[in-house]
């Protein structure tokens, strides 16, 4: 979704594109972990074995950097003692995580009935509107006007109102909004955009000046 994820996901399974060959490997991955959105990003491996850890728990020493054993090797006597206490931490499994093709098309309905809805709170003048959703988003959007704790501070509401807020920003075109902060949500995601789009010509301009030093 971001640089910063992206650069967490490179660090953590060891992507690299200083050689041609690594970085071919990396970018399949990269492509592959962006077609497939809930399978596990990181999947960790036995030092012992070097088998993937899949499923049951991983055995993860705290100490040593990137060191983790599968239960197999733990539990084996003949497996040399690590001198380190290893921390058991459960392995998420990817087919848990799933969503299934009517799961994704429900969950994008509901998305877009929140839409809606949001939309027609924010025009609604009527105090005695007949739909009771409508009373109840507009009570989240008084709700996040006057919240002291907000969603920085860990207030769960503001951070649902927060999300929908976003979602409604990415998707609106309209000149004049009467969504609550869309305009500033907006104006915030085009400085993003800009500095990104900054911080990648100033790569791309080193990366070049780099090369035809090379040569």
């Amino acid at each position: 979704n971001n640089r910063q994820a992206f650069l967490n996901l490179c660090q953590g399974n060891h992507y690299q594109f200083d050689q041609l060959r690594r970085a071919k490997h990396s970018s399949m991955m990269v492509l592959w972990h962006l077609h497939n959105r809930d399978a596990p990003k990181f999947v960790q491996q036995c030092a012992v074995c070097s088998r993937e850890i899949l499923t049951g728990y991983r055995y993860h020493c705290p100490t040593c950097a990137d060191y983790d054993q599968c239960h197999e090797c733990v539990s084996n006597p003949n497996t040399p003692r690590h001198p380190h206490q290893l921390k058991p931490i459960a392995v998420a499994s990817g087919k848990q995580n799933e969503l299934t093709e009517q799961q994704r098309k429900e969950r994008q309905r509901s998305i877009q009935l929140h839409m809606t809805l949001l939309l027609h709170a924010a025009n609604c003048v009527n105090p005695k509107c007949p739909s009771a959703n409508c009373t109840k988003m507009k009570g989240l959007l008084k709700h996040g006007v006057s919240c002291q704790i907000k969603a920085t501070g860990g207030c769960h509401v503001c951070k649902r109102i927060w999300a929908l807020l976003q979602i409604h920003a990415r998707q609106c075109k309209q000149s004049k909004c009467p969504v609550p902060n869309c305009m500033a949500i907006r104006e915030r995601f085009r400085q993003l955009t800009k500095q990104q789009q900054a911080m990648d010509d100033r790569r791309r301009q080193e990366m070049n000046r780099h090369y035809r030093g090379v040569r």
